[in-house]
């Protein structure tokens, strides 16, 4: 997988590492959330996703990064840099607005068990 990242041209996998940063974000906010409620299999659930997304986007962060900071450019560092951020603050804030819309009983942060 790394092999692939890496000789894909820059602005063939910005799209890929946008869209995993996105999702990434979106299952961080739900484990964020979801700790501080009052339902531990809701937690669960949310805790397989986060960590299964946070390591594929490492693996593919990695070879995206690789593959800029191995040019040298500057510019692509940064090009990595801010689709990550956009994507990863957009994810997050895309879950939270969903999830305050679903969220009850006991799956609301603060909830007591």
């Amino acid at each position: 997988m790394i092999d692939t990242i890496t000789n894909a041209p820059l602005w063939a996998t910005l799209p890929v590492l946008g869209a995993a940063a996105f999702v990434q974000n979106m299952a961080f906010t739900a484990v964020s959330r979801s700790r501080n409620s009052a339902d531990v299999a809701y937690h669960r659930r949310c805790s397989w996703a986060s960590n299964g997304v946070w390591f594929v986007i490492q693996v593919g962060l990695f070879g995206v990064l690789f593959q800029a900071l191995t040019t040298g450019s500057l510019a692509k560092i940064a090009a990595v840099g801010v689709v990550y951020v956009l994507a990863t603050t957009e994810g997050s804030c895309f879950m939270m607005a969903r999830l305050l819309m679903r969220e009850s009983d006991k799956q609301r942060p603060g909830a007591k068990a």
